[in-house]
């Protein structure tokens, strides 16, 4: 094999490592190992360890993080182009999530685009949750490759290997030790994502207590059961509702609520509990949809002993899938740039596909120099229409663009002009931001309050609004009057609101002659 990618999957009870054998586009599961984890966290030495001991590659490592506090959002911009996508996606998405955006790393995935706006899928995740994962394997002295979420890396897989259609309306459910994770997905788009209580340790009390046997000796009866066996076990789980059917069904309600909704035709059940194919009967005749426990052995090579269940395979699978950069869904973080010479001069067998790439280069070198003019001639007409574009939506009263450049310059001397009315009203001459941040300064944050209307003219600022007391009214006249800018605010109105809990209030703050 030319490549070989290792997957690392960490949860809360077992620490999971799969290589996977990669040359040009074969693609062969090598190894799987499990490894148990006592009660405390995995440590940097423990990740070492596992590595030494198994004799893990680390030329490509990647993992994965559960996802349970991932947030996924759709957000449309007035861009096509990347690097401008880039720029403005973050002022876009900051009020859309709960978290300041200087906490959060995000990702997407271009849904459709059209001649000038693009639908874009947001994935975000606090930044915490990635370092302390890209510390863990940085302190043990493995160099990480790549970061995903480890529900959306097992769907990835059940795409890419074709498992799933994509013209249908699926529901997919990653169950990891102490909860689960439920994806929608319709026309191969995230939906509908959403943590449930349940979890794969619920399912493994509920074997222990039919089967009498303990959670060591679990997995091994079990890859040796009889039909008849199998049968008597589901029986049992059928007996009464479950949880995790009653909470997949309310989760579909949910769903089906929103516009242009169907409801899902089949759920894939993906995970590495054991006994995860027993629940299938159970949930077909809950949920009323057909269910499945993929399983991409039967799809690959591998070199894994015979029975092994592969119904956690898909999550490290997707996970080396993507790092091949076939990412269904548009969900990976943190991943490292690499040079591709070096990946294919990896082994001398592939030397000549350097040789062919050097020609390639040579060949372009001589067809740009050919065709430069053209191409820049292209290329400013292009940045000619984008500054059209961008004068367009800056100042969209302007109908007559003849000249963008000193047009705009027009403009921001018109826009300067504006500005006057504060340079010659205050001693200092502070700009008008200035004088919106100073009034967010002054005003105390721990007051609840609303501002309903806001005006600025050439004699004063007024705004009007409300807040919880007379006592808090008092306090923001107070704390304004503090400032050198606003010494002589007051209060010209304050009265209890129709609703009695409220106290509207107007304030006039004239400016310094």
């Amino acid at each position: 094999m030319s490549r070989i990618i290792t997957a690392i999957e960490i949860f809360r009870d077992a620490l999971y490592g799969v290589e996977i054998g990669v040359q040009r586009k074969q693609v062969e599961i090598l190894r799987l190992i499990e490894e148990p984890l006592r009660k405390d966290a995995l440590t940097s030495e423990g990740l070492s360890l596992f590595f030494t001991e198994h004799q893990l590659h680390k030329e490509e490592v990647i993992t994965s993080v559960s996802g349970d506090m991932l947030i996924t959002r759709r957000v449309s911009v007035p861009f096509r182009d990347r690097g401008r996508i880039n720029k403005i996606l973050p002022f876009e998405l900051e009020p859309l999530v709960p978290f300041p955006l200087s906490e959060l790393e995000i990702c997407y995935r271009v849904l459709e685009q059209d001649r000038d706006r693009s639908n874009l899928l947001v994935y975000s995740l606090p930044k915490k949750v990635l370092d302390q994962r890209s510390s863990l394997f940085a302190d043990a002295g493995i160099p990480l490759q790549m970061i995903g979420v480890s529900s959306l890396a097992a769907a990835n897989a059940l795409f890419t290997l074709k498992q799933i259609e994509k013209s249908k309306t699926i529901l997919h459910l990653h169950v990891l030790p102490d909860f689960s994770i439920l994806s929608i997905y319709r026309m191969g788009v995230l939906q509908h994502f959403v943590n449930l209580t349940w979890g794969g340790q619920d399912l493994t009390n509920k074997l222990t207590s039919i089967t009498g046997l303990n959670v060591e000796t679990l997995p091994e009866r079990f890859s040796s059961l009889t039909p008849t066996e199998k049968d008597e076990i589901t029986r049992a789980l059928s007996g009464g509702e479950t949880e995790i059917a009653s909470q997949i069904r309310k989760e579909c309600n949910l769903y089906l609520m929103q516009p242009q909704t169907s409801m899902p035709e089949t759920l894939y059940v993906t995970g590495y509990t054991t006994g995860l194919p027993l629940l299938i009967p159970l949930l077909e005749k809950a949920v009323e949809v057909r269910a499945k426990t993929p399983d991409p052995l039967p799809a690959l090579k591998h070199s894994l002993a015979e029975g092994t269940p592969g119904t956690g395979l898909p999550a490290p699978l997707g996970l080396a899938f993507m790092w091949m950069g076939k990412d269904a869904l548009g969900s990976v973080f943190r991943r490292q740039k690499t040079s591709f010479f070096s990946s294919i001069i990896n082994s001398k067998q592939e030397l000549r596909h350097a040789l062919i790439i050097v020609a390639i280069l040579i060949v372009g070198f001589f067809t740009d120099f050919f065709v430069g003019i053209q191409a820049k001639e292209y290329h400013y007409h292009r940045l000619q229409q984008e500054m059209r574009l961008l004068f367009h939506e800056t100042f969209p009263d302007v109908k007559n663009i003849v000249n963008e450049l000193e047009q705009m310059k027009l403009k921001m001397k018109d826009l300067e002009k504006q500005n006057e009315i504060f340079k010659t009203v205050f001693g200092e001459k502070p700009s008008a931001l200035e004088v919106l941040n100073e009034l967010s300064v002054r005003i105390p944050k721990d007051i609840e309050l609303a501002i309903t209307d806001f005006t600025i003219d050439d004699k004063s600022i007024r705004f009007t609004g409300w807040t919880d007391t007379f006592e808090s009214v008092n306090k923001i006249e107070k704390e304004l009057r503090k400032s050198t800018i606003f010494v002589n605010a007051k209060v010209s109105n304050a009265k209890v609101g129709r609703n009695k809990s409220r106290i509207n209030f107007q304030i006039l703050i004239p400016f310094k002659k």
